[in-house]
């Protein structure tokens, strides 16, 4: 009996070492690496030099992630030899009775469903690190959750795949013309684009993306089919920005960049997203993003229109006008250093939840949101990134805040309206109108109904002292900027 228990230390002592030295992590990084090897090596947009430098970089990664997990098993094992070792020098067993206890067979068959089930009970107790995964998330996203979003992020090919099989299996409810006149919710973060979608998602001729399309994006109304059995009850929770705004399954959400990452990875490097030129067309993409706008507004009853909330589309405007002439781009303007104060906040923020659980750092890249903290890949729209740690201060928020609204200015077309959030927020009811016309909304008086949805924006102190030079910079643009915004 002696034996028996120390022997069953030994595997707790295998399994919590294994918890503690993060195995599943670093077992899950290999895969999710060899995977994207394969996914380059098969790149048609990447050149050979820039296949050459990934896949080095690749095996550099793989090479670690064996050593690091081959180290997690030894210390392991050695952890679990340690426990019944001891029992051996106190005198209560001889080592030679704990390997013949140990390697019989009926010891091993009961151990092994023993080891499995304590894995299973530790990682439902996950400790308050992990549970930042799901604050993060802002959803509560459990095992099997995240093992299907690992295989979703790690296969865009899986997910073009499933969508030509959705295609084909609801060919009778997919209208392309339920595609035409789009919206575009565009800008940068922080800017209040998630509550302008939230506002206009609530009228009932727009469609969205929710969180119930999650984590095959691509294939919305298959997914949900498949789906529909199992699926949670919509439940709110203030999401992980720590701004009051709470989502649920049903909420909408930014996810069409999905799309995006899918078609154009060439665009998508490890720190940087170079932006779109309007004489980029793939026909491709093209014929399936049509399909896809058909393919949410099908996943919603009633619904008339498209609509998404996508910050990286402010990297293609005169694209998006390209592809779709018919379409509306909203993009909602902030005052300058407020904006750069709260993007360098939120930055901070996540920087700090993505050291404690990688998950919510996979999470965010895996849907394509590259914003913040460790996951941080700004938009360049001309020369190479700064230094990643100058994004710890104001001054580099507000020249990205800078090169990004010169941008805007030089590439929105006629179809970009542009929003003065600061101004709405404070009169919610006369700007919405404004927008209400601007779209040819069927029910404007609806939207205007919503104008209990916004509150006036507070001013709040900068975390920290501005260089002079780019706050008369920023001044300057956002002045422009607001000459073009909507007027009631």
């Amino acid at each position: 009996m002696v034996i028996v228990i120390a022997l069953g230390l030994g595997i707790v002592a295998f399994i919590f070492a294994l918890r503690m030295l993060k195995a599943e992590e670093v077992g899950s990084g290999l895969v999710l690496t060899a995977r994207e090897a394969g996914a380059v090596m098969s790149s048609p947009e990447l050149g050979d030099t820039e296949k050459e430098q990934l896949i080095r970089r690749a095996a550099g990664r793989l090479f670690l992630g064996f050593f690091r997990i081959g180290a997690i098993g030894a210390i392991s094992i050695g952890a679990a030899i340690l426990i019944v070792w001891l029992g051996t020098l106190v005198g209560l067993y001889t080592a030679s009775e704990a390997v013949a206890l140990g390697s019989n067979w009926i010891f091993l068959l009961v151990s092994s469903v023993a080891a499995v089930a304590l894995w299973l009970v530790v990682r439902r107790r996950a400790p308050p690190a992990e549970a930042a995964a799901d604050e993060a998330q802002a959803l509560p996203y459990g095992t099997l959750d995240r093992a299907l979003h690992r295989i979703a992020f790690a296969a865009p090919g899986l997910q073009k795949a499933l969508a030509d099989v959705e295609t084909s299996r609801f060919s009778d409810r997919i209208d392309i013309e339920t595609a035409q006149r789009p919206v575009f919710v565009t800008s940068l973060a922080r800017a209040g684009t998630t509550i302008l979608l939230e506002t206009l998602a609530a009228q009932r001729e727009f469609a969205s993306a929710t969180y119930r399309h999650m984590p095959f994006t691509l294939a919305p109304l298959l997914w949900s089919d498949l789906t529909k059995s199992f699926q949670k009850d919509d439940g709110l929770a203030e999401r992980a920005h720590g701004d009051g705004l709470t989502i649920g399954f049903d909420s909408p959400e930014a996810f069409e960049e999905m799309v995006w990452m899918a078609f154009w990875k060439g665009h998508y490097r490890r720190d940087r997203i170079t932006a779109w030129s309007a004489e980029e067309r793939q026909e491709a993409f093209e014929a399936f993003f049509r399909r896809h706008r058909a393919k949410i507004v099908a996943s919603q009853p009633g619904a008339t229109r498209y609509l998404s909330k996508n910050n990286t589309n402010i990297a293609r405007l005169g694209l998006l006008e390209e592809i779709a002439p018919d379409a509306s781009i909203v993009i909602p303007v902030r005052d300058p250093l407020a904006h750069a104060a709260s993007l360098l906040r939120q930055h901070r923020r996540f920087t700090e939840l993505h050291a404690r659980e990688p998950f919510g750092r996979r999470y965010m890249e895996g849907i394509g949101h590259f914003e913040f903290g460790a996951a941080l890949r700004p938009i360049v729209f001309e020369g190479d990134p700064p230094p990643r740690e100058e994004a710890d201060h104001l001054d580099h928020w507000l020249r990205y805040w800078a090169d990004t609204y010169e941008n805007v200015l030089a590439t929105a077309g006629d179809r970009a309206i542009f929003v003065d959030h600061d101004a709405l927020s404070a009169e919610p009811a006369r700007h919405l109108l404004a927008l209400a016309d601007a779209l040819a909304l069927q029910e404007p008086e609806d939207l205007v109904g919503s104008a209990s949805r916004f509150r006036p924006s507070r001013p709040a102190d900068p975390p920290e002292a501005a260089a002079a030079d780019r706050v008369e910079r920023t001044r300057e643009l956002h002045a422009r900027l607001s000459a073009r915004c909507l007027t009631p």
